[in-house]
């Protein structure tokens, strides 16, 4: 005979699927418990996975749609600061303190967005080049 589970809260009987989500969200909290071989196996798997996916976005010739090359065009700087990620920042950044001309094509696109109050990233961008520019 099935014994059917019971709300804790309003002792009403649960449907299959009520109880079948009630064990998984109470289950979901609590530590699996692991060997250190299977942790260990579990840390080198997700070390290879994380290389596969650096080595995808390093090694690939396109960046960003208007970066196909070395050069920080305006489109490029614009997509860069728009879609960019961290470590497409962090070139740039070195590209601003590296380079007045580089600075001057930040704020100049900068400067198409800045009336922009939600376009956040442009204003950091812009205070930022314009702090090189004065330093």
């Amino acid at each position: 005979m099935t014994v059917l589970l019971k709300c804790p809260h309003c002792r009403s009987t649960l449907t299959r699927k009520q109880a079948a989500r009630m064990l998984a969200s109470l289950s979901a909290g609590k530590a699996k418990n692991f060997s250190e071989k299977e942790r260990a196996l579990r840390r080198e798997r997700m070390k290879a996975i994380n290389a596969r996916r650096a080595a995808a976005v390093f090694n690939s010739g396109m960046l960003h749609r208007n970066l196909n090359h070395s050069r920080f065009t305006l489109a490029a700087i614009d997509d860069v600061i728009d879609r960019g990620q961290r470590e497409s920042w962090a070139l740039l950044l070195a590209a601003v303190e590296a380079s007045p001309e580089i600075r001057t094509r930040v704020l100049r696109v900068c400067r198409a967005h800045i009336s922009d109050d939600y376009a956040q990233r442009y204003h950091f961008w812009n205070n930022y080049a314009s702090l090189q520019a004065t330093a």
